[in-house]
């Protein structure tokens, strides 16, 4: 009798969820035995591609676990009166049920709070990596390419530029800013060269960074091409002042108008067929986008 009370209220709950999803697969199945996507190649990385499908993962973790939010306690209240009325439970039964209901209700609270904040890091890094790369892609205009994520071997450059002043390998930092008292700047950086100071605290880890990933890629390229190639770091800080206080260390930009500075010619000019050898190679290491059109997976 309890175990019939309980297939009830679970079909009751779930059943509903699983006819819909079966309709939903059966469709989409009958829709691709028909047609097919025009579209027989993979496409370019976007800015912030990697960032995208992993705010798009965190969402669906959250919308899970708002609907357990919606869902748990009914179901766990209903299983309660359910078996509360086949037979008196003792008191023992009672607590440990409400210790157990909860606990439940804390845990999906505390991870909804988690998922939440981990999201809004994850979307200030994406907004800057898609404002850096807009700014960069109207650099083809004059000739450069532009490529954008580009996978290594356990990390991705969020841009490389490649072009006549030189191949360039870009790191960007979404940095919130901090509402500041007493009428102090709240948007100037100062870079002396070695860190990064920021109002309120300092920073040399995306400096390192840079630093390591253009290194990472010169090696890359240099092997795929067959000869020497140089790649600049370059770091990039969207939204903020920067002033240097050195002519020492790398390039530090805040990403706007990035030709009057990543445009400069400095010493011999890169060879154009080395541009195009360079191009072809980031160009496939970047050519990972699946048409999401009419696939089967």
């Amino acid at each position: 009798m309890q175990l019939q009370a309980v297939l009830i209220i679970l079909i009751i709950a779930l059943g509903p969820l699983f006819i819909t999803v079966y309709g939903v697969v059966f469709y989409k199945k009958r829709l691709q035995s028909k047609r097919r996507n025009p579209i027989n190649n993979n496409l370019l990385r976007s800015p912030g591609e990697s960032l995208r499908h992993r705010i798009e993962d965190v969402n669906l973790d959250i919308s899970t676990y708002l609907s357990l939010v919606t869902i748990l306690p009914l179901m766990l209240y209903a299983l309660y009166i359910s078996f509360s009325s086949l037979k008196n439970l003792s008191l023992f039964a009672n607590v440990f049920y409400f210790v157990i209901s909860l606990f439940s209700i804390v845990f999906i609270i505390y991870k909804l709070i988690k998922l939440v904040t981990i999201k809004a890091k994850l979307s200030l890094g994406y907004d800057a990596e898609l404002a850096v790369g807009q700014e960069l892609n109207s650099m083809m205009r004059d000739g450069y390419w532009v490529f954008h994520d580009v996978p290594a071997e356990n990390y991705n450059i969020d841009h490389v530029l490649v072009g006549v002043a030189g191949v360039f390998a870009i790191e960007t930092k979404g940095r919130s800013k901090l509402k500041q008292k007493d009428g102090k700047a709240d948007h100037r950086v100062i870079y002396d060269g070695y860190k990064l100071d920021f109002p309120g605290w300092s920073e040399t880890k995306p400096l390192d960074q840079a630093s390591r990933q253009a290194k990472s890629l010169q090696t890359w390229l240099s092997s795929a091409v067959g000869e020497d190639v140089q790649v600049k770091p370059v770091l990039v800080l969207p939204g903020w002042f920067i002033e240097r206080s050195s002519g020492a260390g790398m390039i530090v930009l805040n990403g706007k108008n990035p030709n009057s500075v990543l445009g400069r010619v400095y010493g011999n000019p890169l060879d154009d067929k080395l541009i195009k050898r360079i191009a072809h190679q980031l160009d496939q290491r970047c050519r990972t986008v699946k048409t999401q059109a009419l696939q089967s997976t």
